[in-house]
């Protein structure tokens, strides 16, 4: 799977979990997970490389496990986010 592939499943996945994605500018902070009103977002800094946008994304699901208990995730998406 291409970084390009990989990174527009995790949006899906995160999507189906109910967080929303975000790219903004962000100067030299990376983004991250945080909760805005009553919802969830992961901010990222548009900036960044496309492995670096894979990388975040990735670390910042992975927090997320029960969430994902019932949903199909790709065999690849799964071992990246370490559900296997």
């Amino acid at each position: 799977m291409r970084r390009a592939q990989i990174l527009q499943a995790l949006e899906e996945l995160a999507e189906k979990i109910g967080i929303e994605i975000r790219f903004e500018k962000m100067g030299t902070l990376a983004g991250g997970l945080c909760r805005i009103h009553d919802g969830r977002v992961i901010l990222i800094n548009k900036n960044l490389s496309e492995a670096s946008k894979v990388e975040l994304l990735a670390n910042e699901l992975a927090t997320e496990r029960e969430k994902m208990e019932s949903i199909y995730i790709l065999p690849e998406i799964r071992e990246l986010l370490g559900l296997s």
